[in-house]
């Protein structure tokens, strides 16, 4: 019994060190960084179950390796899981090789072949259906066993150590997937959290200072413009302009800051958004069309609940960024989809693309791909908006094939117009 203890609190003290290691090393993680760590403890836990395994009454050796095998094979994904294997077949020859042993690898042989099959569905399931797999995996792998070794082998265990065994096993396997999800829960609650907090921050900065430099601003701006309509000079009306174009851009900026700022909507409506998509389209077709770049829409009559002020920013903003990620010309495609209880808005371009690191930084404050020439807020007001509205904004890129921004927005009381499923995409060249 104190031999199962120390098995069970071995593994207790792996899931303690994730949580530590994950409050500790302050880092947006990479899925590889992921698949790393779980290879390493699920290594780790493997030796250790390996070396320290548990006797029954009957004199037979049993251990639980199998449980960090199936738990870090379904995380880590099938090169983790094959990589494992392999380590784990090397550290039982070191411990000398017998007939048992080449039975025992090809039973656990099983868990890389099941895991191919089942990675990607583990990942996209949720707490309880990720319980269900793992359960199934260590039915199907103790089915296995007991085949191969009582009808081919005919090393026959006694009903009741196998039944102990498996119980074990199960207990094992459910509170490290369950303690896992709660460790990985609760990360991503206290980063949310601490999110939460800094956009509080910025936004109690800016509402206390936009209003007061933007009113300095205005009245900057108006005289700088009659200085220009009363200067003949070609070149000082250069300098003017540029100075224009740069209180514009300050203005810009200012006007990010007060719409993150402001906690609710002055005015809700109705807004048609496959509208407003065509006229932010028309608004961005001269930097469209210095850029190259072939703009496709595919748009449906879908209407929303919100300020069109602050939607249209939010979207503009986006659509402008996905111009300006394609410096060297390309496609931007703009499509709405209407699912089962949400409309989805996707703005795909071809450019630069991002890593995950970069994906996961996204909206945040004072992010930006661009380096010097951007400032972060664009985004980070498109997601408070779409925020706002009870949407979400879901982003699949890859470096040097482009980006897709999937808007997902909940359908409203107010009735939409009829969506004819027969609507042809539309084209707009904006280059000759």
């Amino acid at each position: 019994m104190s031999d199962i203890l120390v098995n069970v609190l071995f593994l207790l003290v792996m899931l303690f060190l994730t949580q530590l290691f994950l409050d500790v090393y302050k880092k947006d993680w990479a899925t590889k960084d992921i698949k790393v760590f779980v290879f390493l403890s699920g290594l780790v836990s493997f030796i250790f179950f390996v070396f320290f395994p548990f006797s029954s009454n009957e004199g037979m050796n049993y251990d639980i390796r199998v449980v960090p095998l199936i738990v870090a094979s379904l995380y880590g994904g099938p090169l983790a899981s094959f990589c494992l294997y392999i380590c784990g077949f090397v550290v039982r020859l070191g411990l000398g090789i017998n007939e048992t042993s080449w039975i025992t690898a090809s039973i656990y042989a099983l868990i890389p072949v099941l895991t191919i099959f089942f990675h990607h569905l583990f990942l996209k399931a949720n707490r309880n259906h990720k319980l269900w797999i793992s359960i199934g995996i260590l039915f199907i792998h103790m089915c296995f066993s007991v085949i191969i070794n009582n009808f081919i082998f005919h090393l026959a265990a006694p009903f009741s150590i196998i039944l102990i065994g498996a119980l074990i096993k199960l207990v094992c396997i459910v509170l490290t997937v369950w303690t896992y999800e709660k460790i990985i829960l609760n990360h991503q609650l206290k980063n949310e959290l601490l999110e939460m907090e800094k956009m509080e921050m910025v936004s109690h900065l800016s509402a206390s200072v936009a209003h007061e430099i933007r009113n300095g601003l205005t009245g900057a701006k108006g005289f700088i413009q009659l200085l220009k309509e009363n200067e003949k000079d070609p070149q000082k009306q250069k300098y003017i302009g540029i100075a224009l174009s740069e209180l514009e851009r300050s203005d810009m900026i200012i006007r990010d800051f007060l719409t993150f700022a402001k906690p609710a909507p002055e005015k809700v409506e109705t807004i048609n958004v496959e509208q407003l998509l065509k006229e932010l389209i028309e608004i961005l077709n001269p930097l469209s069309h210095m850029n190259s770049i072939v703009v496709k829409k595919d748009l449906l009559p879908i209407s929303i609940i919100g300020e069109k002020r602050v939607v249209q920013q939010a979207l503009l903003n986006m659509l402008k960024n996905a111009v300006e990620a394609m410096p060297n010309g390309g496609e931007l495609t703009i499509s709405m989809k209407q699912h089962k209880n949400q409309y989805e808005i996707v703005i795909q371009d071809t450019g630069l693309g991002m890593d995950e690191v970069q994906m996961k930084r996204l909206g945040k404050p004072y992010f930006t791909t661009k380096g010097q020439k951007g400032t972060g807020l664009g985004l980070m007001v498109a997601y408070r908006v779409i925020q706002q509205l009870n949407g979400q904004i879901k982003v699949n890129s890859e470096k040097g094939k482009g980006t897709a921004f999937h808007i997902l927005l909940p359908f409203t009381a107010e009735s939409n117009e009829t969506i004819d499923e027969k609507m042809l995409p539309k084209e707009i060249h904006i280059h000759t």
